[in-house]
């Protein structure tokens, strides 16, 4: 018997074809081991990518013949079979350990300092190490470790014991599945009563759930022929208590010599609460779900500033929510074992789900736990990863540009980007939630106006909107660093460039080379291109009723809205579009804050933009914005309100400004200022 795989039925897929010498059927396969077609497939997959992963050959298969080994995996294996049957692996690491000892404990096994130390090969130290920190987590479950002469034995609900065991088994490298006996003909019944369970309710789970849920129950069967560990007998009031799955479920439980309503009962919340691969969209639940999906995902459109289409998510989020449902309902929580991860890399996405969610929350009165909102957010990230893949197959840039809204400060700084390394490819500004999102296909660089977690080892730079010459240095390094030639050179002449490359190489097509370079060069001016065709400068947003002085000591949030003041008189834009402003400052700190004491105000257009408009407030005394990262605050002067339309109307009065600001003489003239006439004359000249 080989202990190579750690796929439950993987071994025994493994033996069988070792041993077989021959093509082996998909309905052998089966018949072999009393599993389903999809579990069998399902089993083949998981196999498959152990064996790649040990850079071994996968099991191979000719259509309408059968499955077959290598001759290469079959003497690897055949060199690494056990002398006994696999029961635990030599070597554990601290979780495994622990988890291992919790399941001797739950099956009543005995467990005490001289077993640990014996069985697992550990130390003293480490035992009772491993003993403390067990407690620490079955406190999570309502369990606790206690003392007896024998030993520590385990004290709590059964229902909590059996949440626990279903979860390990959730995770399919678990170490339990090496500790589970094999019965093939009971899982062929189990697996027959899932099947029975599936047509019957018009919920077909999914084939991890179904591999799942047929070990547990295996287990479970096991363990309730013990008459103490079965659950209290009662009626319970749930809407399946008529229903035909309760009825197939007590066929089911009556054929293994079991006649406990309340176990009928709990059989059916754990099949419940698992994903569904297919649900019934006639039964009343879904109904209820799939207006409140639709709200959901209008809410995250709103919320994000996108734009993704309702019907893409009825059916898969509505068909989630039904299992989410009933885990709430039945109190069998969900753990997540990315969760860590998802609030760190996705953590836009992750809030933005969670505020997203509660039209669902009022529907079950309840809020949902981290791990199940992470769950719902990978639906919303899948989503918003297709459209950003297709921005980023037009765009195919080599460095993206990220700012918190994807407006105003990374459109400053992409143009100067541009102006600066011309041959470079740089993507239109990116939200933090569009580059949580995008697969970044191609991507060398980002440079980002905000702290942000590297992603695929991308290396990520932080600058201003306005850097100084040592983050330009900071940016030519980072550039050179992956690879890409980051000297200016403005003047390109494809001729001269032909004939360069003609010393030192044979051009078989010179005709198709040129307009290779051509098409190439013009791709690169695109930007500076889309510049110069618009024409709404400074002159046309900028007025005097737009321009304020200050000389009041204000908070940095009043000073915000006196800046928005004009604005919001003329209905440019909302309070909500401020609040948002102000949000934003709250939850990144002073990453609109462009440096040399100026601060570039801006939000999503989508968050209540009504027309094109700038805002200037100059603040005599000066304001302090909070840096959460360091605990010091930035100081701000000026206040320069944007309020965009899209990502491009705004572009050329942006980048008029852009050029005073950077003029330290102008600068310095706009601080001298001791009313509103001077401040004007600067500003509209």
């Amino acid at each position: 018997m080989i202990g190579f795989s750690h796929t439950k039925h993987g071994d025994e897929l493994l033996n069988l074809l070792l041993s077989a010498n021959r093509y082996l059927s998909l309905q052998e396969l089966e018949d072999r081991l009393k599993l389903s077609r999809r579990s069998v497939f399902y089993v083949l997959k998981k196999v498959n990518t152990e064996l790649e992963k040990s850079n071994l050959d996968p099991i191979q298969q000719i259509t309408n013949v059968g499955y077959y080994l290598t001759p290469s995996t079959t003497s690897y294996l055949n060199k690494n079979k056990s002398s006994s049957d696999f029961k635990l692996q030599p070597k554990l690491n601290r979780d495994e350990r622990q988890e291992f000892i919790i399941w001797k404990l739950i099956n009543d096994e005995k467990v005490s300092l001289l077993t640990i130390i014996s069985d697992l090969k550990v130390s003293k130290n480490t035992a009772i190490s491993d003993l403390k920190n067990i407690n620490n987590k079955l406190k999570k479950y309502g369990l606790k470790l206690i003392k007896s002469k024998e030993g520590r034995k385990l004290q709590g609900e059964e229902s909590a014991q059996r949440n626990w065991v279903y979860e390990q088994l959730s995770k399919h490298n678990s170490l339990i599945y090496s500790q589970l006996p094999n019965d093939p003909s009971k899982l062929a019944q189990i697996n027959t009563y899932l099947h029975q369970l599936e047509k019957s309710t018009g919920n077909y789970l999914t084939d991890d759930a179904l591999m799942t849920t047929s070990t547990f129950i295996l287990w479970y069967l096991n363990r309730i022929k013990n008459s103490n560990r079965l659950l209290i007998d009662v009626q319970e009031n749930y809407d399946f208590k008529n229903s035909s799955g309760l009825r197939c479920t007590k066929e089911f439980l009556s054929e293994n010599g079991i006649s406990n309503e309340s176990e009928a009962h709990y059989l059916i919340k754990i099949i419940n609460s698992s994903q569904f691969s297919k649900i019934n969209r006639e039964d009343l639940t879904i109904k209820k779900l799939i207006p409140i999906t639709r709200a959901i995902v209008d809410r995250f459109n709103q919320l994000a500033g996108v734009d993704i289409p309702p019907e893409n998510l009825e059916i898969s989020l509505t068909t989630h929510l039904l299992s989410t449902y009933n885990r709430v309902k039945y109190n069998i929580p969900y753990k997540h074992p990315n969760l860590d991860q998802i609030e760190l890399e996705y953590h836009e996405l992750f809030n933005l789900t969670k505020y997203s969610i509660t039209y669902f929350e009022e529907f079950i009165s309840r809020h949902l736990s981290n791990d199940e909102i992470a769950l719902i957010a990978l639906y919303f990230g899948s989503e918003l990863r297709k459209l950003e893949e297709k921005t980023l197959a037009k765009e195919e840039p080599d460095v993206i540009i990220v700012c918190s809204s994807g407006i105003g400060t990374s459109i400053a700084l992409e143009q100067q980007l541009c102006s600066r390394y011309p041959l470079i490819k740089f993507s239109s500004p990116m939200s933090v939630l569009q580059y949580e999102s995008s697969s970044l296909t191609g991507v060398k660089l980002v440079i980002s106006t905000i702290d942000l977690h590297k992603r695929k080892d991308i290396p990520v730079i932080q600058v201003s909107a306005i850097p100084s010459s040592f983050e330009w240095d900071r940016i030519t390094q980072a550039l050179d660093n992956v690879g890409l030639n980051s000297t200016k050179n403005s003047q390109i002449n494809t001729e001269n460039l032909l004939d360069i490359i003609s010393n030192y190489a044979r051009i078989e097509n010179v005709l198709g080379l040129k307009k290779s370079l051509e098409s190439y060069f013009n791709q690169v001016k695109s930007n500076e291109e889309l510049t110069a065709k618009n024409n709404i400068g400074l002159e046309n947003l900028l007025f005097k009723s737009h321009i304020i002085i200050c000389k009041e000591n204000l908070s940095w949030e009043e000073s915000i809205k006196l800046t928005y003041n004009p604005l919001t008189r003329e209905n440019i834009v909302t309070e909500r579009y401020i609040n948002e402003i102000i949000n934003l400052t709250k939850n990144h700190g002073p990453y609109m804050v462009l440096g040399k004491g100026i601060m570039l105000a801006h939000a999503k257009p989508s968050d209540g933009v009504n027309s094109l408009g700038i805002s200037i407030s100059f603040l005599k005394h000066g304001v302090y914005i909070p840096n959460l990262k360091c605990r010091k605050s930035v100081k701000v002067n000026l206040i320069i309100g944007l309020a965009p339309v899209d990502s491009v109307s705004h572009l050329k009065a942006l980048s008029q400004l852009m050029n005073k600001i950077q003029d330290d003489n102008w600068l310095n003239s706009i601080y001298k200022c001791t009313n509103k006439k001077e401040l004007e004359e600067l500003l509209l000249v």
